[in-house]
Parts: structure tokens; C-alpha cells; sequence
């Protein structure tokens, strides 16, 4: 008679791929594997950066004519257009029929997002306030996708970036004043935020900071009380240089009778691209500290370590 042995193998020899993640609305989610199959509907140009183009199965509706994107994958069109950004507008029968393993979208709307979880579809939200908190949650994202170590390797440009910023902000002797327009004119950045904590890297005062949200509208006759040393203004505002230039309402501020008015590229403000804005932004304020750098450079050789892109 025969005797059959049963051999026991430690699990932990073949490892656990299973990969739990916990973002901003506190939902944890647990994949039996790295995700593969995607959509993304905020921090798009991960999509780029992490080179996972082939497994998109559905993308943003708003970042289309993004030019970054459009050089990575001149096929973009071909990905379904899916929702915006804070997924609002999401179809569960459109979902289910893409199949993604994951969804990464901005923590705006809960309950829809909640709504689309409790329907079977893994999706994670996010809600960075600074940039210190955007980077961990792009590693999140990206250990979802078993793409940490690539993460991790590009944004090691990024990290000499800050520390650039943060060796000449040392060097500031006087701190200029800005406000940052967004939308309209009159819609300015607040104390919290993205731009906030960029605004407060690249060593300037932000008169917005004691409105505690991220932007709010204010008075014209308040921004023109606020006299700011320099005006930043949002890369998609409908609104140019010139037009703050030619108001006459502010012919009385500093920004204004200086030229010292600047309307940013339209880089993604959730992504590692705020780094490059910050980096311009600090060149603008403070010319003269950044005499002995090639700015342009800089940029140009992370977006080749981001995206494979000169630009």
C-alpha cells in the first residue's frame, strides 16, 4: 500500500501580491494583485509618466488636448472618454463593460464615488492639500499599479528640484508679495492648497493665505488693497497678461507697474509637474537667484526622465 505525503510550503515563499490600499475617504481596498487595466480621471499624466498607455482602458474627458499627453500617445483618441475628475458623471454599466481593475479619481463627490465602489468597481480617491502629500498619494497610486519602483526611480529629479527651491528660498532676504488669479481675475488662490504650499516653496508671500480654502472670489478694490509684488495667473484662464496689464482698475499695483505679471504653462497642478511650475514660478519672482541656472534645462530634462519627452 502506497503512502502519499502531504508536503506543506510556507506560504510566504512564493510572497503575497495582494495589495491594500486606504485613501482620503478612508475606503481601503484590497487587490489580489497589482492592477493592471486603469482609469484615470485625476493625476492623468501618471499615465504617461509610468508608461501604462496599454492598459488604459478609459481616460479623463478634460485631458485630451493636453500636449504632454497627446506627444506620449499620439493614439490618445482611441481611449473611451470616461466622466470628470471627481467622479461625478460616472455610468456603472459603462464601467462594468470597460472592466477596469482600478479607477483613480479626486476625493470631491463621495457619494457617488461610494456608489461606484458599492457596485463592485475598485476605485480609489484622492484629495492631496500640498505637495508633500500629492507624492505620497502618486506612490500610492502607482504601488496599486506594481509600479512603485519606476515611480520612485523619476521622481528623483524631482526631489533635487525641491531641493533646489528650498536652498534659494534660504537665500531670500525679502520676501515679495503675489496673489495667484485662477478662473476670473478676482478668483485668487487661498492659504490651503496645491498652489498655497507652491507659492509658500518658491519663496513668496501669498496674500491669499488667510482665506482658508484652497481659492476664493474677493473684491477687485481688495486685490488692489492687497498691492502684490507679482501676479501669477492659471495656465487655462480665459484671461492673458496683457488683459491684467491693460485694466485700468489696477494701474495702481506694484505687479502692474512692474510687469511683473506671469500667466503659467498649463502643467497639471496634481502631478510631478507642479515641481516644474514651482521651479519657473521661483525663476520669475526671484531673477536674480536663479542667474547662475538654466531653468529651461532643468524642466526640459525631467519631462525626458518623466515622459521620454523633450520639452
Amino acid at each position: 500500500m502506497k503512502k502519499f505525503f502531504l508536503i506543506l510550503i510556507p506560504l510566504f515563499l512564493f510572497g503575497d501580491s495582494k495589495v491594500t490600499i486606504n485613501d482620503y475617504l478612508n475606503n481601503q481596498t484590497i487587490l489580489n494583485q497589482p492592477a493592471k487595466k486603469h482609469i484615470f480621471l485625476s493625476f492623468c499624466e501618471m499615465v504617461a509618466m509610468l508608461d501604462i498607455w496599454d492598459d488604459a482602458v478609459g481616460l479623463s474627458q478634460h485631458v485630451y488636448n493636453t500636449p504632454i499627453l497627446r506627444k506620449s500617445n499620439p493614439n490618445i483618441d482611441n481611449i473611451p472618454k470616461v466622466g470628470g475628475g471627481n467622479g461625478s458623471n460616472l455610468n456603472i454599466e459603462v464601467l462594468k463593460k470597460l472592466n477596469p481593475d482600478i479607477v483613480i479619481v479626486w476625493a470631491g463627490k463621495k457619494d457617488e464615488i461610494n456608489f461606484v465602489k458599492n457596485n463592485g468597481i475598485n476605485i480609489i480617491a484622492f484629495y492631496p492639500h500640498n505637495i508633500s502629500s500629492l507624492i505620497a498619494d502618486m506612490q500610492t497610486i502607482s504601488k496599486a499599479l506594481g509600479k512603485e519602483e519606476v515611480f520612485n526611480k523619476k521622481m528623483q529629479k524631482g526631489y533635487e528640484i525641491i531641493k533646489l527651491l528650498q536652498s534659494k528660498t534660504q537665500q531670500i532676504k525679502q520676501k515679495k508679495t503675489a496673489i495667484y488669479m485662477w478662473s476670473k481675475p478676482n478668483d485668487i488662490s487661498g492659504g490651503i492648497g496645491m498652489v498655497a504650499d507652491m507659492l509658500n516653496l518658491i519663496g513668496v508671500e501669498n496674500l491669499g493665505k488667510n482665506i482658508n480654502t484652497d481659492s476664493a472670489q474677493v473684491s477687485i478694490e481688495h486685490i488692489i488693497t492687497l498691492n502684490p509684488d507679482i501676479i501669477f495667473i492659471w495656465g487655462a484662464a480665459k484671461f492673458n497678461v496683457q488683459d491684467i496689464l491693460n485694466n485700468k482698475k489696477f494701474k495702481s499695483i506694484k505687479a502692474i507697474q512692474n510687469k511683473a505679471v506671469y500667466k503659467m504653462p498649463l502643467w497639471d497642478n496634481w502631478g510631478p509637474r507642479i515641481l516644474e511650475t514651482a521651479l519657473l514660478g521661483a525663476s520669475l519672482a526671484y531673477s536674480n537667484l536663479y542667474s547662475d541656472i538654466n531653468v529651461d534645462n532643468i524642466i526640459k530634462d525631467f519631462n525626458k526622465e518623466l515622459f521620454g519627452i523633450d520639452e
